[in-house]
């Protein structure tokens, strides 16, 4: 069989070399079952174009040219008999096991360099795509990372941006550390009306969750709303949403809240 004609199924080489086993078996079992001999000679009868198609433990069938015959195995030549695969010693037939015998003959008959060249071939040609599909994954792999990366900057920014509107709101507008990790804390406690202190609680087992408890609070005071918008804060489910409504809805700050102060008009007396 040509190797290039199955070079696209590489993949499967185990279930092609099974059924390259398959073939070699049936392959030995045919000719081990159809031996031939141009003269057979069987004590005074002498047999020509002799096939041999079936070789029992009592008998041997065999087709001739003139017709078929049926042969004792004990009235073979010794010759025959050993590679037929019928052992005699002292005049009796031993136990050799015949299979055996017809695959050790058969497989030394297999020319073993064009199975190691087919071999090598069916090995290259799986290699070569083993090759293409790992560089394949290797870029699927960069691009997942690379869109990874993409969108957790986007949502730090997004992120940032809401820190920045919540500041605003609250009449203290944010400089550019709101948008730097970690010390982007420091406007966010300016805008709740907290010391700058506490940015280092949140470095403090257990001040840091007293620290952004207060925050949730004092931001909410801050932005005018409900003291119910810093306990959702404080919620995992519901911390996003009040998050984003502190940031998007509208409404004056604490200290907007109160308006401007009313002008006492003085009259004067007629």
């Amino acid at each position: 069989m040509n190797p290039n004609r199955i070079q696209h199924y590489a993949p499967f080489r185990l279930i092609w070399m099974v059924l390259a086993a398959g073939l070699i078996l049936l392959s030995v079992t045919a000719r081990a079952a159809e031996e031939k001999y141009p003269v057979l000679q069987v004590g005074t009868r002498t047999y020509t174009n002799v096939t041999v198609t079936t070789k029992a433990k009592k008998y041997v069938f065999i087709v001739h040219s003139g017709g078929m015959s049926s042969i004792k195995p004990s009235e073979l030549p010794l010759a025959v008999q050993e590679e037929l695969g019928y052992a005699t010693a002292g005049g009796s037939r031993s136990t050799t096991n015949i299979a055996a015998v017809w695959a050790k003959r058969e497989i030394a008959k297999v020319n073993a360099p064009q199975v190691k060249e087919l071999w090598k071939q069916l090995e290259q040609k799986w290699r070569e795509r083993s090759a293409t599909k790992l560089s394949v994954m290797g870029l699927a792999g960069s691009t997942l990372i690379v869109a990874v990366l993409v969108i957790a900057l986007l949502i730090y920014l997004f992120h940032c941006y809401c820190f920045m509107l919540i500041c605003r709101k609250t009449g203290k507008p944010p400089d550019i550390l709101v948008w730097v990790p970690v010390v982007q804390l420091l406007p966010l406690l300016r805008a709740a009306g907290m010391s700058g202190w506490w940015f280092l609680a949140y470095f403090v087992p257990v001040l840091n969750i007293v620290a952004q408890v207060l925050w949730c609070f004092n931001i909410a005071k801050a932005r005018g709303k409900s003291v119910w918008v810093g306990v959702l804060l404080l919620v995992p489910f519901t911390g996003l949403f009040a998050f984003l409504y502190l940031a998007f809805s509208n409404g004056a700050s604490a200290d907007e809240g109160e308006g401007p102060e009313p002008k006492v008009i003085m009259l004067r007396a007629a």
